[in-house]
């Protein structure tokens, strides 16, 4: 009776053929897969996972590997603490398959660990991947992130500290209740202050935007933007009723989720069933918007609105 195989689908450094032959020495046949709704980053703790994301393609291997090979990869994966194994479709010129896909539940982005990515680039360039994906592996690459500007001074802990930097300016503008901020325009979550100005004009809001110069360094938290400190954004919080801040997020392969936090719920649920996008996201859940993103703190300039 021919030994039993299973299907496992590899994304991450188990594409190097190398390193598959010294965990799984039997692992065989190995093909181009694809795992539907599904977007692939590196973590904090330096290596690959996935997590589901409707529209998204992960790239892949799908092996056929032994008993043996699979209670290796348990082991080696960290199986249950690090991944959990889950039974999930894969597609591969055949068609549909079941496959094994390791996944690690920890989705905060963080740099690969040394020596991880090239495992998995050259792995996928070996397995003939297509080449818009081993771009976006490559993208992983710390070298090739946009780096700020080295602080030469202290960061600002408070608005009017914010507001004597040079180059900082901001700018306001009433007209109806209705508002749009961005607190960190300019140079640092970059056109955020050109959308929320432009939105305002199209819908005849009012706006309220802080520029920053290019390449800025410091990053002020919502929170401390305090309206005692500015009489122009003591005026715009007076004024409007309702209010949306628009921010940056910037995480390789997530430039398609739009993260509606806030405590205005009943607005973010509103702009869930109004804003269409083709190939965009809303994102009303607060569960899966990343905490430091959710907009809650009560200080928060959106939240101080009348």
């Amino acid at each position: 009776m021919p030994a039993r195989r299973h299907p496992y689908f590899a994304y991450g450094s188990n594409l190097c053929v190398r390193q598959m032959a010294l965990r799984c020495p039997g692992a065989a046949d190995p093909r181009p897969a694809v795992l539907a709704d599904h977007d692939w980053l590196i973590n904090q703790r330096g290596v690959a996972t996935v997590e589901p994301f409707a529209g998204a393609q992960v790239h892949g291997v799908l092996w056929l590997i032994s008993d043996d090979d699979l209670a290796a990869l348990d082991s080696a994966e960290g199986v249950p603490v690090r991944y959990r194994r889950d039974r999930l479709t894969v597609h591969t010129g055949d068609g549909p398959s079941p496959a094994w896909v390791y996944i690690d539940h920890r989705v905060n982005p963080g740099p690969p660990r040394p020596g991880y990515l090239p495992r998995v680039i050259d792995g996928a360039v070996h397995h003939g991947l297509p080449q818009r994906w081993v771009d976006f592996l490559r993208r992983w690459d710390p070298a090739r992130w946009p780096r700020p500007a080295t602080a030469k001074t202290p960061a600002p802990q408070s608005l009017s500290a914010l507001l004597s930097e040079p180059g900082v300016v901001e700018e306001s503008r009433l007209r109806s209740r209705f508002g749009f901020l961005a607190i960190h325009g300019g140079g640092l979550e970059e056109m955020t202050d050109v959308i929320a100005e432009r939105a305002a004009e199209g819908a005849d809001a009012s706006s309220y935007v802080v520029r920053h110069p290019d390449r800025y360094p410091h990053h002020l938290p919502s929170a401390r933007y305090d309206p005692d400190e500015s009489p122009r954004l003591a005026e715009f919080l007076d004024h409007v009723d309702v209010a949306v801040s628009l921010h940056g997020y910037g995480r390789i392969g997530r430039a398609t989720q739009l993260l509606a936090g806030g405590r205005n719920r009943a607005l973010a649920a509103h702009l869930a069933r109004h804003v269409r996008l083709a190939g965009y996201q809303v994102v009303t859940d607060l569960d899966d918007i990343p905490p430091e993103l959710r907009g809650l703190h009560p200080h928060n300039p959106v939240n101080r609105v009348r």
